[in-house]
């Protein structure tokens, strides 16, 4: 009879052992993989469908998972059958269930605080952050700036789809040739005085490129630094650079214009065509193609980094289009920088799964 139930207490141990390494380190493992990959897919899929909304002039909503909490349980039980004269052939039997019951938080991008995030300037110590944790100069100027001192980067494109096509290509030219100048070290953005600065390492570059990247940005050409500021231009000194900063709403309109759409779209008048001069359609891949395409199908893509369908038909980024991945991240990281606090301000709302 003892060793009968010593069997039983064992098995009763065993399966309080396995729950408990359910519970504790286990689940940790087995939970957070999931729930991290879906908001992360979902984050994705909710900004590719804000862009997509703003090449129709429809409106943009933007919904944050602010938390998640997950109450785990596991209830068991352990029985045993037999009579005390054949305990011998006593039948054991024991089971349990594992529940999960996540509990999740929305937050509702809106009011003065949507305003006040979405609608106002790139600051130009976001500039500063950016180019500083990695990111080339060019990508972030062509996303967060539309002019800088007196060159243009199509700013009658931080709205709804122009009719005529935008002043872009001397901006577009300035950025390649910073860009050129930051992969050898030769320029930096650093803090100088209190002040965002873009340094020149006359050791690195020879003074013809130096002399040349001031005069195409309207500056002394002999100077070794460039003060970037948002200053009024009464404000401003000699070696000051004016950066226009574009606004979260300008860089997801400046973005939507080059997306893919459906020919029957275009028949039917539901987005805006650009045109030149002559009346002929303007290639919008000029101004952003190498930056971020978005492209359409009748069918779901295949190797696809992020999709949806809308209207009918599917858009996508696909997974080997790297330049579109790493502006997406870009895109991603800004709309952090200046959205981040905004769930501080919206009200909850707090579905119960399960």
């Amino acid at each position: 009879m003892n060793r009968v139930f010593w069997g039983i207490g064992g098995l009763v141990i065993t399966c309080l052992s396995g729950c408990a390494t359910q519970l504790g380190p286990g689940s940790i493992k087995q939970s957070h993989r999931p729930y991290n990959d879906s908001v992360i897919e979902t984050l994705n899929e909710q900004l590719l469908l804000n862009l997509v909304r703003l090449k129709y002039r429809d409106n943009p909503y933007f919904i944050e998972v602010t938390s998640i909490t997950s109450s785990q349980s596991v209830e068991g039980s352990v029985g045993a059958a037999g009579t005390l004269e054949r305990l011998r052939n006593a039948g054991v039997s024991a089971g349990s269930s594992f529940s999960d019951s996540p509990t999740i938080s929305y937050q509702p991008l809106q009011g003065e605080e949507f305003i006040q995030k979405l609608m106002a300037p790139v600051p130009i110590q976001g500039i500063l952050k950016l180019t500083q944790s990695g990111w080339s100069i060019e990508r972030v100027m062509r996303l967060a700036v539309e002019q800088a001192n007196n060159i243009h980067n199509a700013p009658t494109a931080s709205g709804p789809t122009p009719s005529r096509p935008p002043e872009f290509l001397e901006f577009k030219e300035m950025a390649a040739k910073l860009d050129r100048l930051q992969e050898t070290h030769g320029i930096d953005v650093a803090l100088d005085g209190g002040e965002v600065a873009m340094i020149i390492d006359p050791s690195r570059i020879n003074r013809a490129d130096g002399m040349e990247i001031r005069r195409t940005l309207r500056l002394d050409p002999n100077g070794s630094q460039v003060i970037l500021t948002d200053k009024p231009k009464r404000r401003r000194g000699p070696d000051d650079l004016y950066l226009q900063t574009r606004s979260v709403s300008g860089i997801l309109f400046f973005l939507s214009h080059n997306i893919e759409v459906p020919t029957a779209h275009i028949e039917q008048g539901l987005v805006t065509v650009t045109r030149d001069e002559g009346g002929n359609p303007f290639d919008w891949n000029e101004v952003t193609g190498d930056l971020l395409k978005v492209k359409s199908s009748a069918s779901p893509p295949v190797n696809a980094f992020v999709k949806l369908r809308y209207r009918g038909h599917w858009f996508y980024i696909s997974d080997n289009d790297l330049e579109s991945k790493s502006t997406f991240m870009l895109l991603n990281q800004l709309f952090n920088l200046l959205a981040g606090d905004i769930r501080k301000a919206a009200p909850v709302l707090t579905i119960p799964v399960g």
